[in-house]
């Protein structure tokens, strides 16, 4: 837990992975221990689990933020974080899970760029796709995620703050290794 709290979760993984590994086949509780601190670290490196091992080890606070990141769908995973805010907050892991969302922004503009179908996307798109999700918001505050998540390389492109539009990289917009670690 020492590298999670670290913000070094490539290391984080690695042991709880292995503390994962080399729990006995039996000790249920202590996989679902592990699996409290190892499934955000997940989350944040872009690898969602499956359905399947939240049910098995009765993991339910994590489904809808694994839904609405993997959909993009902001209001899910927001609603999911705030619902199980306190239990997150006992474990430590609120802040990590709340770094996730810049993955579910990510998400939601990706389906954007789908529907839209081409490399340059009007902010105003992105502004109605959160309206659509129950959370208005306005200009300014997309071009801010956008200009960080392209600082962070989640989005390859520019904005232009004159036309209040998105261009996108021909080439693989949205890059799946800047993500996906």
């Amino acid at each position: 837990r020492l590298n999670m709290f670290e913000d070094q979760y490539d290391q984080a993984e690695r042991n709880f992975d292995y503390a994962l590994r080399h729990c006995h086949h039996s000790s249920v509780t202590n996989k679902k221990r592990i699996l409290n601190y190892l499934v955000p670290v997940k989350l944040l490196r872009g690898r969602l689990p499956t359905s399947k091992l939240l049910e098995k080890y009765s993991l339910h606070e994590f489904v809808p933020l694994s839904n609405g990141m993997r959909t993009g769908n902001l209001m899910e995973f927001s609603d999911g974080l705030m619902k199980n805010q306190d239990l997150f907050i006992r474990r430590g892991t609120y802040l990590l899970l709340e770094k996730c969302k810049m993955i579910c922004y990510r998400n939601l503009f990706k389906r954007v760029y789908k529907i839209v179908g081409k490399e340059q996307i009007k902010l105003d798109y992105i502004a109605k796709s959160f309206k659509w999700l129950g959370m208005p918001i306005d200009l300014d505050e997309v071009e801010c995620i956008l200009a960080n998540l392209i600082y962070k390389q989640y989005i390859r492109g520019y904005l232009s703050h004159a036309k209040r539009i998105l261009v996108l990289s021909k080439k693989e917009p949205f890059p799946t290794s800047k993500v996906i670690k």
